[in-house]
């Protein structure tokens, strides 16, 4: 994927963009995986009839280890594919296989992930001419999908979205564009464009894509999403940037995300545009920043506003009395195992303290 530098909407148009590498990182999502263990899990491919275009879906599923013999729900990470890049491939193995050893070293609870299709090239934008809706499909046809039909903990507090190189263009996209659906974010290098740059580029992309239109480009730019947004996002600390030769644009989003306020988890790994050198650099930091966060929703934090205080104190009591009445989201039960009772109470109150 070309390593764009990322801007956003009309007001950073004016600034000067350098493209570092641009040529050299010329490249497709796939990658030759090393060799890996067995996954304790398994993944499934799956196809559906969209409800809302009427198109085929397709996606593939990791359903972690003990998901057949238990009742329990699950947190979802929904995985976005770089350029030429499939809902299938290495990344079927190297994300859960890092997910797995992170959950064996006790940094993570098993989850479920969603591998999505990005119809190979659409910066997961829907195209102008309507035929690479891959941001319908995610966010109106997969998501519901997937809720309806296997055992996930249906909420914002449980979601979480990561993607590599154009992926990574495409999750913070998602994650700012619609803070309400998704509880956090990781970016693997994230290929992160401006208009000028992509119109210099990858004009053909431009043209077919988002019709030669700078408007219709930024419904779908992570930049101009988080500048929307920011009142909402800058209290959180849910976006992570896992860096490797993409520098000056990350660098550049980071700075961008920090002058609205925005605090972002950034690192560079020193890796080559590869996902399985950043997940052996920062696979296991990646998990503990996503378990925070998702486990967030089971931290007592109990009336929705982020902070875990003295307000949470009546409805997790309310809780206790009546487990009946919370509901899958509810993060009364902490330690996620489906009840609320004394446990959930003594890491409250340790949480509160």
């Amino acid at each position: 994927m070309h390593p764009f530098h990322a801007a956003a909407g009309r007001t950073m148009r004016r600034r000067s963009i350098r493209t570092i590498g641009l040529l050299a990182a010329i490249a497709t999502i796939a990658v030759a995986a090393p060799c890996f263990a067995q996954l304790l899990g398994r993944v499934e491919a799956h196809s559906f009839i969209g409800p809302v275009l009427g198109n085929v879906v397709y996606f593939n599923i990791y359903l972690p280890e003990g998901y057949d013999t238990s009742a329990e729900r699950y947190p979802v990470i929904y995985y976005l594919h770089g350029l030429n890049g499939t809902q299938g491939g290495p990344s079927n193995v190297v994300i859960p296989d890092s997910f797995e050893d992170a959950r064996a070293a006790g940094l993570i609870g098993p989850v479920i992930i969603v591998f999505a299709n990005g119809y190979l090239d659409s910066l997961w934008a829907d195209s102008i001419d309507g035929s690479k809706p891959a941001e319908t499909d995610v966010m109106q046809q997969l998501i519901p999908h997937v809720d309806a039909n296997f055992r996930t903990r249906a909420c914002r507090s449980f979601r979480a979205v990561m993607g590599f190189s154009m992926g990574g263009f495409g999750a913070p996209k998602f994650y700012t564009k619609f803070p309400d659906r998704f509880a956090a974010c990781i970016a693997y290098d994230g290929s992160l464009a401006d208009w000028d740059t992509l119109v210099q580029v990858r004009p053909d992309w431009a043209a077919q894509t988002f019709g030669n239109d700078p408007d219709y480009f930024d419904q779908y730019s992570p930049w101009y999403w988080a500048d929307v947004h920011a009142p909402v996002l800058a209290p959180r600390s849910d976006l992570r940037l896992v860096v490797a030769m993409n520098v000056p644009s990350n660098r550049e989003y980071r700075d961008y995300l920090a002058a609205l306020g925005i605090v972002a988890n950034y690192v560079e790994t020193g890796c080559p545009h590869d996902m399985v050198c950043m997940l052996a650099a920062q696979g296991m930091n990646s998990a503990a920043f996503l378990a925070a966060r998702l486990v967030a929703g089971l931290s007592g934090d109990l009336n929705g506003d982020r902070v875990l205080s003295s307000l949470d104190v009546p409805p997790m009591i309310a809780a206790l009395l009546d487990p009946a009445a919370i509901d899958e989201c509810a993060s009364a039960d902490l330690n996620g195992d489906g009840n609320v009772d004394g446990a959930d109470l003594s890491a409250f109150i340790a949480a509160l303290l």
